[in-house]
């Protein structure tokens, strides 16, 4: 078997292995509660403080009212009892009445406003809550596909991960050395494959020489630009 052509299969299995490393490595970036499924989350408990802060105010106002109520009533019992001695007092008495009923149809205005606040504040957590349950259900989908996809992936990289030092072991050592450096150098590419004449390291065209050298795979031939090993298919 010629010297290049086990560094090709090096490679070959060199390459898989790192671009498998790759793939995990987006699928892990990918596991976990999303950017909008955060928002989304936070959308709900925004609405849910709203609902609760406007729920409390209509129920203060509510109390209110009825306070006034019965007030009011209270106040005309007294006015219409003959509890009430003289004119001046009956005048004081009637003053304050008309001024409680005053304030108390401005309290159940704001009551009225209240209540709408509290349906719409309904409303928005409902379509909060609606959005968040799409996405969860988006997500949970997502992310079992994605765990299934790391499983497939796991496997692969042991497959490869096992099948390399039986490979390896094959290679010249100084062979392999000079291929490692390589490959810390060329990101992870130390052998180029010539296509057409073509390195598909770099693009370039190698010379004859080089060629007819590559080609009979006895010795590590380099590209003269990107200064991989060339491997002729």
């Amino acid at each position: 078997m010629g010297r290049t052509l086990q560094l090709y299969q090096l490679q070959s299995i060199d390459s898989e292995i790192d671009k498998t490393n790759q793939e995990l490595a987006g699928i892990a970036a990918k596991l976990g509660e999303s950017e909008a499924l955060k928002r989304a989350k936070n959308a709900v408990e925004i609405a849910d403080k709203d609902l609760r802060k406007a729920q409390t105010a209509m129920k203060d106002l509510d109390l209110e009212v009825k306070s006034l109520t019965d007030k009011i009533n209270n106040q005309e019992k007294k006015l219409y009892s003959g509890m009430v001695l003289n004119a001046k007092e009956a005048a004081n008495l009637q003053d304050e009445v008309a001024s409680l009923k005053r304030w108390h149809g401005q309290r159940e205005e704001s009551l009225l406003e209240a209540m709408l606040s509290v349906e719409e504040a309904e409303e928005t957590l409902d379509q909060a809550q609606t959005a968040l349950s799409e996405l969860q259900a988006a997500w949970a989908a997502e992310q079992e596909q994605l765990k299934q996809t790391q499983n497939t992936l796991e496997a692969k990289r042991a497959e490869l991960t096992e099948r390399r030092p039986a490979v390896a072991n094959s290679v010249d050592s100084g062979d392999l050395s000079n291929y490692e450096k390589l490959r810390s150098k060329k990101a992870g590419r130390a052998v180029a494959v010539v296509k057409d004449g073509v390195c598909q390291g770099c693009g370039m065209t190698p010379s004859n020489n080089k060629l007819q050298r590559a080609r009979a795979g006895l010795e590590l031939t380099y590209c003269g630009a990107c200064g991989r090993i060339l491997h002729v298919l």
